[in-house]
């Protein structure tokens, strides 16, 4: 039996939230709360057809996306980049960026933050509703 079972993470095994607009859902699986990690977070995030999110920044955090599913637009400190399945995206900390979902199906990332940014990460916090398990 391993010593530290935590570090192996299986996605069904954790809730997948949605946003309360019903446009995006995250599933969290790296955090302090589900393994330990103080210095990274990482899970998945879907943006549905037709959506896009806000445009967000992280002063003090780098974060990566791999494109899991899907294709879209983002866009980076105002420059536009298309991104589809199998790409990797490094955005540095500081960039401004935003998605949109102009395909036919879900944008799906695997994203990561190092350090995970300040603030709030529970999405029951956020006024995210729990939908599902993976």
């Amino acid at each position: 039996m391993a010593q530290n079972p935590e570090w192996v993470l299986d996605p069904k095994h954790f809730p997948v939230w949605q946003a309360p607009d019903g446009s995006r859902r995250v599933n969290l699986l790296v955090s302090p709360e589900t393994c330990g990690a103080g210095d990274i977070s990482a899970g998945l995030f879907w943006l549905h057809p037709g959506h896009e999110t806000q445009a967000d920044i992280h002063p003090e955090s780098a974060e990566i996306y791999y494109v899991v599913s899907g294709r879209g637009r983002l866009v980076m400190d105002g420059q536009e980049f298309r991104v589809e399945k199998g790409m990797t995206v490094y955005i540095p900390a500081g960039v401004e960026h935003q998605s949109f979902n102009d395909g036919h199906e879900d944008l799906c990332f695997f994203y990561a933050f190092a350090p995970p940014p300040p603030g709030p990460s529970k999405q029951e916090d956020q006024g995210w509703n729990r939908v599902a398990f993976r």
